[in-house]
């Protein structure tokens, strides 16, 4: 009786299924299992739009830039209508080469060819220059105090928080930065103010890992600030706290994609390991609510998309990437990657790539990569760099390699805990790392793999309901059926190695056809989502006058005056920004700097474009 008197309840989980609904355990100071559903175009509220053609690029022999690039140029001057769209670009069927660089950098402009298997844009010629750019401009500063957050902590999926002074919409505008403070103490409790070897060059530094949550205001009351996403790093003034400033968003891209085509890169055919050819096929800079879908990539040496720090509510669906060609190691090969911030990657698949599902330095989440498979990878896939929070993992395979949570010390210029507050949901790979980083938690449910880490762990070795945790979320956050959304690839089964005997029926009648895989899926998606290719009556670029494109001045050269690096008149400065190198742009010139002993004195770092 007193052994049975004894016996403890068993934990209650921080996140399980019951009666058709999610219910969230909070720890001791409130913090939760973030709601990862407003990843992705329009925070997964609304359906990625088939915008109409406006104008048509025909298909020519030769360099086919400056064509595609005054089309773009020409939709970018129309106005704007009533949902903030100017119009699509359609590349009709065949082979274009392209030898420079297509940028959209006008909100509301869509390029689209005629289907991925029946429209390419051939990179051709050699230089590292991304194919294709969605760019605005960087009109947010990132160096602002602002009102003090004067809560003792805000927790991990908190919305809403308390201000040192009173508000009002008619003095600003609802666009936020919620700076998330990297205080000294925080680094200490993480152990990664130094790696060992007596040195503490490669240790963070406060103010280093500083979170900046691009979040909108909506709602008012008092001193009491509702936003419109999460928080997935708690803001606990034990280690600093947080502060809030506003922002006008005025250079930042929206409505934008890129569709419905095949992106290839020409490299070195003697040279497998070629890197002189296209480094990234598609980069997303200073954007949001813009996509990417139904695109086959081939090739490329980096990234076949790569969403940048300064772009939110991005999503990349039903896309395919095959074949990079570079050397094997860090900065290659990292097939789908995100530094900014509500990017979803939906039914995304990789070979032979490096990191294939990323999420890069202090990412501040949330983060989703929902139903992806990466095939033969050389490395992992997850966090990559230093605390990316938020991250979720939905229905992942990596097949032959880990997904991975965890500390990487001194590895990635010091990159240390890598993810907090993240999760793997349903998801198999030959290992999977989950471990536990001071000040935060991480958890996998769902697992198939080996297990590594002292994070939360739930189910291993066990499928669970709900298939897909990130829909589940959108369907009780929006209160509404979501399948149309949802497109995940059935796979029924038994977790049992003794099933009944009707069940083993079933799957033995099943087994005698090959099951469909998540690339044939993928391939499938026009049957799905189909996107218009209409265009009768529309009129050609060729009927259109256009000038080619004015060869840019070039900026004054880089000098050292007096111990400072100057160009032109102008000092240059700068701070870390986790971009892939060796191609210069002048947008990135000046990438991860690093500190001379020399007062103001800055080395800036080749930058891949």
């Amino acid at each position: 009786m007193g052994s049975q008197a004894q016996k403890q309840a068993k934990p209650i989980p921080p996140l399980y299924f019951d009666k058709g609904k999610l219910i969230y355990t909070p720890d001791s100071l409130n913090n939760r299992i973030p709601d990862f559903s407003y990843c992705g175009y329009k925070a997964s509220e609304q359906a990625i739009p088939n915008v109409p053609v406006k104008v048509v690029v025909p298909l020519t022999k030769g360099d086919a830039t400056v064509r595609i690039q005054s089309a773009l140029d020409y939709v970018a001057a129309l106005p704007v209508d009533a949902n903030g769209f100017r119009g699509a670009v359609l590349m009709q069927k065949g082979m274009y080469e392209v030898s420079g660089q297509l940028r959209i950098t006008a909100s509301g402009v869509v390029l689209r060819g005629s289907g991925i298997n029946a429209t390419t844009i051939f990179g051709v010629g050699t230089g590292r220059l991304a194919l294709i750019k969605i760019v605005g401009k960087n009109t947010i500063p990132r160096d602002l105090s602002g009102m003090k957050i004067t809560d003792a902590c805000v927790p991990v999926g908190a919305m809403s928080f308390h201000v040192d002074s009173s508000i009002a919409f008619k003095d600003h505008s609802n666009k936020i930065i919620i700076r998330r403070i990297s205080s000294a103490n925080w680094i200490r409790n993480l152990g990664t103010e130094h790696f060992g070897g007596g040195i503490t060059a490669l240790g963070w530094k406060p103010g280093d890992r500083d979170l900046f949550f691009d979040r909108t205001i909506t709602k008012i009351e008092g001193n009491t600030i509702t936003i419109d996403a999460p928080i997935t790093t708690a803001l606990d003034t034990t280690y600093g706290g947080g502060n809030v400033y506003f922002y006008n968003n005025n250079g930042r891209l929206n409505n934008c994609g890129v569709e419905n085509i095949k992106l290839t890169s020409a490299f070195d055919k003697a040279n497998f390991k070629d890197e002189d050819h296209r480094w990234n096929a598609i980069n997303i800079e200073n954007a949001e609510d813009c996509w990417v879908r139904q695109i086959n990539f081939e090739n490329f040496a980096g990234s076949a998309v790569s969403v940048l720090e300064t772009s939110k509510r991005i999503t990349v669906e039903d896309c395919i990437s095959k074949n990079p060609v570079s050397e094997i190691g860090g900065q290659r090969r990292y097939t789908f990657l995100t530094t900014g911030q509500q990017t979803l990657f939906q039914r995304c698949y990789a070979e032979s790539g490096y990191h294939d599902f990323a999420v890069g330095y202090c990412a501040p989440g949330p983060n989703a990569f929902v139903q992806c498979e990466s095939v033969l990878p050389f490395s992992f896939s997850g966090a990559i760099d230093s605390w990316a929070s938020g991250v979720l993992f939905d229905v992942v395979n990596v097949d032959g390699n880990a997904l991975r949570y965890g500390n990487s010390g001194q590895d990635g210029n010091g990159a240390g805990w890598t993810a907090a507050n993240s999760v793997f949901w349903n998801c198999t790979a030959a290992r999977i790392d989950c471990y536990k980083p001071p000040t935060a938690q991480n958890w996998a449910f769902g697992s198939w793999s080996q297990f590594s880490g002292d994070g939360y762990w739930n189910e291993s070795n066990n499928t669970i309901t709900p298939r897909s945790l990130f829909y589940q979320q959108l369907k009780e956050r929006l209160n509404k059926n979501v399948d149309e959304q949802v497109q995940i690839l059935y796979f029924p089964t038994e977790a049992s190695s003794s099933p009944s005997v009707e069940v083993a029926q079933q799957l033995t009648k099943e087994a005698s056809k090959p099951r469909m895989q998540l690339k044939e899926w993928i391939e499938t998606a026009a049957k799905r989502n189909a996107i218009n290719t209409a265009s009768y009556g529309t009129t050609t670029i060729d009927a259109i006058a256009f000038k080619k494109p004015s060869t840019p001045a070039l900026a004054p050269a880089f000098q050292i005056k007096n111990g400072w690096l100057i160009r032109g008149d102008e000092l240059q400065t700068g701070k870390r920004t986790n971009v892939q190198w060796w191609v210069v742009d002048c947008s990135h010139l000046i990438s991860r700097m690093q500190k001379f002993t020399s007062p103001g004195l800055y080395l800036a770092a080749p930058a891949k474009g």
